[in-house]
């Protein structure tokens, strides 16, 4: 064991290794992940307990070390002296390496020549911890060992090097031209507190602190930030760096944290609350998706009574989910990685919401027939309302998930989200999870003969539906082609948006054709797929669908269908699948006449949606979301959210400060209505401030009680003036 004295002085040495020594296993962990890391010409120098020393040398072998002496803070000035050129690697005796980690953070520390220091990140270490977040816990993730670790977070990081406010204590590079700036390190502090107020100094020098966030390692010490007492202007600013989860550094840890641990994703499924609707459908095989993977924690948030359906479906796809009721208090669940709303998203608030519930918010929006239409809405202000809603939605969201290439054109032409924003996700087209009611029964109000072919057309009944053309369809297929048939509608009327009023105005004009029409209104899942199995095929008219799953359905049932080569539609069937001629109702008959018996033609349609829908699995669509979620923690938080924070938090400011003014003082002072100027609060003020103040100035109330009225009645007369009068 070489001393201080028995090492000369090398200014040519480029680094030098500063272990700072406690107990004996401490030191025999710590020694066996370093010295395989450390090469041959990299001093080695130890400060510490006695104990830790003797354990060093005995277990260092023909590496050799230096011993600085028992404490540490002046051991790294004594390696400081001697190697002044030299940057120093300050590593605490619990901390385990990864084998890249010198040459790691050495290349952080060439890229970054302005830095006094490098600190990477680690299980404990403060407001540098992963995969926690703020919570230093002494040991890693049961399934990783540190080489493992280190691996990962080297693969996956994004090479940020955020700043920080301070070097930490479980390992630091300390440059040569900081130390020769502001000095070495105060031996009247402990070694945690010592690093921090030379960090605070350089800070004051101008010089910053870096975040190696492709270097981690394991730290099973104290993890503890340094004292707030000793600089409050450096823990005001380390407060900052652990809170702001919008910043550089947020990002960083939670890019690492994502690949040492699975992925947690909150999925906002409210609506299971009863019945089977499409929305119901794509909750529970977006569920069932995710669930089935290794790399993801799925976190399902459920209204407090689910639906019959959609509980047994849960049920089935077993213990993998964790399932919370919405009615929980959001502060208590904690924040997943992700929050991802499935499902349209109707204000801003609800996005302040959510974000309470993950680190990024990833919403899907559906399609933009809303934002596009006045005239699903009651006004034009209930209308402007949802588009103000929608851009505040996905200008705030990390990732927004479409379920087609043209649904995300159109946002993307409204300038709603930016490309790197805007990922594709398409849908499954077979239920996986959600087992449906195999009994199929005929709607309770279809007049129609059992042996009689007819047209069926699936939707509530918006405008953009356009089943309009369906009947025009089917008055030239009965007209110019000799087809004895009907049409069966099967959809809820709307409020606002209908096609109806144009579909009853087709019906008057065409009387021939109207007793062959048969509205039947919504309809159950059973009547659905007896409809679906009987008609002689589905027609799909729609002028604009975000994805379009009927003609999928239809085929599955062994029914073809009808569709346009518009919109949606026009990425998922290729031109030979679609018969529609956009919308000339005789050239579409002529191409759908061929379909509608059995035959060639018929079984080519059905077959070739069949083969449409085959790469349509829930599975990839599972592996799609992910794939968009670790995008998502990979981007820059938007903007927009941390506006919307600070407007938040100066809300609650706000309201905390109002509620704490009772009623008769907040009529003094309501910013609407003030009853005091400044000029009278001021002396207000002054008088219940002077000593025996308050009792003098209560003491003349009773004898002019109209003393407050008189107040504010001048107060007002002053305040009606014009400016220059006063």
């Amino acid at each position: 064991m070489a001393q201080p004295a028995d090492l000369p002085d090398r200014p040519d040495v480029a680094v030098a290794v500063v272990l700072a020594v406690s107990d004996r296993d401490a030191v025999a962990r710590c020694l066996l992940a370093l010295l395989p890391a450390l090469p041959a010409e990299v001093p080695l120098l130890a400060a510490g307990a006695a104990d830790g020393l003797r354990a060093v040398e005995e277990l260092c072998g023909e590496r050799g070390f230096v011993a600085l002496g028992e404490d540490v803070v002046a051991g790294w000035n004594a390696a400081a002296e001697r190697f002044p050129a030299a940057a120093l690697v300050l590593v605490d005796g619990p901390t385990e390496v990864g084998p890249s980690f010198l040459e790691d953070l050495l290349a952080v520390a060439a890229a970054e020549p302005d830095a006094a220091t490098v600190t990477p990140l680690s299980n404990s270490a403060a407001f540098l911890s992963a995969p926690r977040r703020n919570l230093a816990w002494p040991l890693l993730p049961p399934e990783l060992t540190v080489v493992d670790a280190a691996a990962r977070v080297r693969e996956a990081s994004l090479g940020l090097h955020p700043r920080t406010p301070t070097a930490l204590a479980h390992l630091a590079l300390v440059a040569a031209p900081a130390r020769a700036l502001v000095g070495g390190f105060d031996v009247a502090l402990a070694p945690r507190e010592a690093l921090a107020d030379f960090c605070a100094r350089a800070t004051a020098a101008g010089l910053a602190h870096v975040v190696a966030d492709e270097v981690y390692v394991g730290h099973r010490g104290d993890g503890a930030a340094p004292a707030a007492e000793r600089d409050p202007g450096q823990a005001a600013a380390i407060a900052e760096a652990a809170d702001d989860r919008h910043s550089r550094l947020a990002r960083a840890l939670l890019a690492a944290s994502v690949v040492l641990e699975p992925l947690r994703v909150t999925l906002d499924a409210r609506p299971l609350a009863g019945g089977v609707t499409g929305t119901t459908i794509h909750l529970v095989e977006l569920i069932g998706a995710l669930a089935a993977r290794d790399d993801v924690h799925v976190r399902a948030l459920l209204p407090a009574r689910v639906g019959d359906e959609a509980a047994t479906a849960l049920r089935g796809i077993g213990g993998a989910i964790e399932t919370v009721d919405a009615a929980t208090p959001w502060e208590q669940l904690g924040r997943t990685h992700v929050v991802h709303r499935p499902w349209q998203v109707e204000s801003a608030q609800e996005m302040a919401e959510l974000d309470r519930l993950g680190e990024r918010t990833v919403v899907t929006n559906q399609d933009l027939i809303g934002y596009r239409t006045p005239s699903v809405f009651a006004s034009a202000t209930r209308w402007r309302d949802y588009r103000q809603a929608t851009r505040d939605a996905l200008g705030l969201a990390a990732m927004v998930l479409f379920f087609s290439q043209t649904a995300a054109a159109d946002a993307l032409a409204d300038d709603l989200v930016t490309p790197e924003r805007a990922r594709v996700v398409a849908l499954g087209a077979r239920n996986e999870h959600l087992a449906l009611a195999p009994a199929a029964a005929p709607p309770a109000g279809l007049a129609i003969d059992g042996e009689r072919p007819f047209l069926l057309v699936l939707g509530n009944r918006y405008r953009h539906k356009n089943v309009r053309f369906a009947l025009e369809l089917l008055g030239a297929l009965r007209a110019e082609h000799g087809w004895d048939g009907d049409l069966v509608i099967a959809g809820a009327e709307v409020l606002h948006g209908s096609g109806s009023g144009d579909d009853a105005a087709w019906l008057l004009g065409y009387p021939e054709h109207a007793r062959h029409v048969h509205a039947v209104g919504a309809v159950s899942e059973p009547e659905k797929a007896w409809l679906l199995r009987a008609a002689a095929a589905v027609v799909y008219p729609s002028t604009y669908e975000g994805f379009g799953l009927i003609p999928f359905e239809a085929a599955a049932a062994g029914t073809p269908c009808l569709a346009a080569p518009v919109s949606a539609l026009r990425d998922t069937l290729a031109p030979a699948l679609a018969l529609l001629e956009p919308w000339d109702a005789a050239a579409s008959a002529a191409r759908a006449i061929g379909v509608l018996t059995p035959g060639a033609a018929r079984d080519a349609l059905v077959d070739g949606l069949r083969e449409a829908a085959a790469p349509l699995t829930w599975n990839a669509t599972g592996a799609a979301l992910v794939d968009a979620y670790r995008a998502a923690v990979r981007l820059p938080a938007p903007a927009t959210a941390r506006l919307a924070d600070d407007l938040a938090r100066a809300e609650h400011d706000y309201w905390s400060a109002r509620d704490g003014i009772q009623d008769g003082a907040w009529r003094l002072v309501r910013p609407d209505q003030p009853l005091l100027d400044e000029g009278l609060a001021l002396r207000l003020g002054g008088i219940l401030g002077e000593p025996g103040g308050r009792d003098r100035l209560l003491g003349s109330l009773p004898d002019r009680p109209s003393l407050a009225a008189r107040a504010a009645g001048r107060l007002r007369g002053a305040a009606s003036k014009p400016t220059g009068d006063r």
